[in-house]
């Protein structure tokens, strides 16, 4: 996905041979709920201070809580507005649909899937193969220790035949 550069002479040029009225004109025609909102922003700062002068400052107060309101939806416009032209700019980029875009992003997804799921598994073999080394390992040292208590063991019952055949000669 390729991002918007300030540096692009194409656009840039195409702008500055714009009027400042037609710029005003093409911004407007690409996200007109910023317009919308900063009217309604101006009409309520405009009642708000004319309500003030007059006194009334419990509509003023009123008023005031309108700009806030008309201020935070032209903040959502502009950002709801900058992510719909991102998205039909990259429509326009790729030459696809909505829906084959949908379509692209599910496959990705479902290959994320499948090669995070590869990784587990290969974690999970890796582990595995460690526990079998582990256990080959710990049987190996059983069957010496086993070796070895058995030789202890024959060699028990060598001295205690000596101590029965010194005991019966005695």
């Amino acid at each position: 996905m390729s991002m918007p550069s300030s540096f692009d002479k194409k656009d840039q040029n195409e702008i500055n041979q714009m009027l400042y009225h037609e710029l005003v004109w093409k911004k407007c025609k690409e996200n007109p709920f910023v317009p919308v909102g900063m009217l309604a922003t101006f009409v309520a700062v405009t009642t708000a201070i004319v309500k003030m002068k007059k006194g009334n400052k419990e509509s003023a107060n009123i008023w005031f809580r309108w700009r806030v309101i008309a201020q935070g939806a032209t903040i959502g416009a502009l950002v709801f507005g900058a992510m719909y032209q991102q998205r039909d700019k990259l429509l326009k980029d790729k030459n696809m649909t909505l829906e084959e875009l949908q379509t692209e992003k599910i496959k990705t997804k479902a290959k994320e899937r499948e090669r995070l799921w590869i990784e587990e598994l290969e974690r999970r073999d890796n582990a595995i193969q460690k526990r079998k080394a582990l256990a080959d390992l710990k049987k190996k040292e059983m069957e010496k220790i086993q070796g070895e208590s058995s030789k202890i063991l024959a060699e028990l019952k060598e001295l205690e035949e000596k101590v029965k055949e010194k005991s019966s000669k005695n």
